[in-house]
């Protein structure tokens, strides 16, 4: 619960009085969908129907109504809301924070708390400064290497794609097709990966990025888990309850688990990794999965998976055609990206269920109600 969770719940009665299209409502259809089916599942299943990602499509629901209002689905307003959303997620980490970020080392206090608000607070005071275009992608670049020697692997690849799709939008513009952009993209991805370790190994970004990657090499974790362990454990409780899923992962059974270890030796992991030190986490530990999408699906079941893969679409939606944001670009890209990655490789952290609803309202404003902006970033 956050100050902003309640104003929006006052703004609700707003929402009510706007016009809206009916593709306005598909998100929030969505959202109560998913919200319904986890319900379902936490009463076969006995779980806590307040266990928090069982409540985080409603949350996304309350805050994609209340930021609407407070919006009024204004590119600039929507922007500024997450620039505020950042500055308060800074705030509360450097004065309350978690245990992660209680360890008196900035490296924790970066990767499990600020890193990817700070991202936002710095794109969007370039945005308002309106600096050169190239400013931005080297900002990117610049903060990306910052994060590997910081020990972020993840925040580094979004922020090197957030700067290599601004970059090819700024060499080439409309000269190229904007599919060949997007392979640029990937081009860029595909680069990061190969490069990064041998780098990484080599010690360059530090001892602790080269310690993680030499530990990550033993075990074998296929480069498709980007690092994660937990799919093979979220992949065989989906296989084993498709529809209805567990309520909870801490309800997982032993026989399942028995049946993910065998799962990712197939898949290639070592025999030697410490399945049991990673996956049996505590009762009150709810990023247990580390992915929202096939986190959803285990916990909640198949129509609770309906809500990350919707995300996920505006995601990349936003990211193939950024250049409508206008001076927003850089900063819709990038959290796009990020939105990608957390969607797939993440689980729910402070502030990120808003975030999501800024990113449905920025794609909302400039596919669906006739805001549009000329190809090439401003």
């Amino acid at each position: 619960m956050t100050a902003l969770s309640v104003i929006c719940l006052l703004l609700v009665p707003g929402w009510l009085l706007l016009t809206h299209r009916g593709v306005d409502l598909l998100p929030l259809v969505v959202a109560a969908t998913a919200w319904i089916a986890f319900l379902a599942s936490c009463l076969v299943n006995d779980a806590s129907p307040l266990w928090p990602n069982a409540i985080a499509p409603a949350a996304f629901g309350l805050y994609l109504m209340g930021l609407t209002v407070l919006t009024g689905r204004s590119l600039d307003a929507i922007a500024t809301v997450l620039g505020g959303l950042a500055a308060g997620t800074v705030i509360f980490f450097m004065t309350q924070g978690i245990e992660l970020t209680h360890t008196g080392s900035f490296p924790d206090l970066w990767k499990y708390g600020i890193a990817s608000a700070a991202t936002i607070l710095m794109l969007f005071g370039l945005a308002i400064t309106r600096l050169p275009r190239w400013v931005h992608p080297a900002a990117l670049a610049v903060l990306g290497l910052a994060s590997l020697g910081l020990n972020y692997r993840s925040h580094a690849l979004v922020c090197i794609l957030a700067a290599g799709v601004l970059s090819i939008n700024l060499l080439f513009g409309t000269r190229i097709r904007r599919g060949w952009q997007f392979a640029g993209l990937i081009a860029v991805g595909l680069v990061f990966s190969y490069v990064m370790p041998i780098a990484a190994r080599a010690g360059i970004f530090g001892s602790a990025l080269q310690r993680k990657t030499v530990d990550q090499d033993g075990f074998n974790v296929p480069l498709l888990l980007a690092g994660r362990t937990e799919p093979p454990m979220t992949i065989s409780a989906i296989l084993e309850r498709p529809l209805l899923g567990w309520g909870s992962a801490m309800h997982l059974t032993p026989d399942v688990y028995t049946q993910a270890e065998h799962l990712a030796i197939r898949m290639g992991f070592s025999p030697t990794f410490p399945f049991e030190l990673l996956w049996r986490l505590p009762a009150t530990d709810y990023s247990a999965t580390h992915s929202i999408l096939l986190g959803a699906w285990a916990e909640g079941g198949v129509l609770a998976v309906l809500l990350p893969v919707s995300l996920l679409l505006v995601c990349l939606g936003l990211v193939w055609n950024f250049p409508r944001l206008g001076r927003w670009a850089p900063l819709g890209a990038t959290i796009a990206l990020q939105g990608v990655w957390d969607l797939m490789y993440g689980p729910w952290q402070y502030n990120m269920i808003p975030t999501f609803a800024c990113i449905v309202l920025f794609f909302s404003a400039t596919h669906f109600r006739g805001s549009r902006h000329d190809p090439t970033i401003r």
